[in-house]
């Protein structure tokens, strides 16, 4: 994949993701979202983490944020710019403005831009597809999706497919592994953040119970036994 497609992918989620985040600071707080048990702050925080992270990999993705160009400030300024119209524009959608939001906004700036500094793109995706798994535990707790159910194990399932190709395409392309000779190298990162996950469960009191575990872990197996195959096949041809 050239870098051109990559950057081009994550300029459509970034435009989706950016629309999310404007529509849901707009309206009044959903029910469910104040029931995921996350605190206002580490929303904030998340939210612009990601989406600084999203607006650096779809306008420079093959390069690290050098400080010495207009390029990382100018993108900063954007990002902190719509953080502070966003938030004084709350006033007028029956919402209030809170500039300890503005603040958790502005840190999660500054700990993407950091990231962005020091780790190349295929880096810092990895550092997305380890974060965001860490949601889902809030939002069955929101009940937005039912504990215990098959609709909870089927978000599992396939939320640990991705994570678990994103694995599989990191450790190949980026270190060069091959995954019929290092089964436990491709199975333990995803595994890992099972293990992740389970702890911010535990510690947050947010439900991850033996449905998502033995899900996810069925998903992993499944994905790199499916990959496997797929690579024989293609050797073989």
């Amino acid at each position: 994949m050239k870098t051109g497609k990559e950057q081009k992918f994550f300029t459509i989620i970034l435009i989706f993701y950016w629309a999310g985040i404007f529509i849901a600071t707009h309206i009044p707080v959903p029910g469910w979202a104040r029931q995921m048990g996350t605190s206002d702050k580490t929303m904030h925080f998340f939210a612009y983490m990601i989406l600084a992270i999203l607006l650096w990999l779809g306008r420079s993705f093959a390069k690290k944020a050098n400080w010495k160009e207009l390029r990382p400030w100018l993108l900063s300024a954007i990002v902190a710019v719509y953080g502070l119209l966003d938030e004084l524009s709350q006033q007028f959608m029956n919402r209030s403005t809170d500039m300890s939001d503005f603040a958790a906004n502005m840190l999660g700036l500054a700990v993407a831009m950091a990231i962005a500094t020091v780790l190349s793109a295929y880096h810092i995706i990895m550092i997305l597809i380890t974060v965001c798994p860490l949601f889902a535990p809030g939002i069955v707790r929101s009940q937005l999706i039912p504990q215990d159910s098959i609709y909870e194990a089927a978000a599992y399932m396939v939320g640990f497919a991705i994570i678990t190709a994103a694995w599989i395409k990191y450790l190949s392309s980026v270190f060069g592994l091959n995954l019929r000779k290092n089964n436990l190298l491709f199975f333990a990162p995803p595994a890992g953040t099972i293990i992740i996950v389970k702890f911010y469960a535990q510690l947050t009191n947010k439900p991850f119970g033996s449905t998502a575990i033995i899900s996810a872990f069925a998903s992993i197996v499944l994905t790199l036994f499916i990959r496997r195959l797929m690579s024989k096949k293609g050797t073989a041809t």
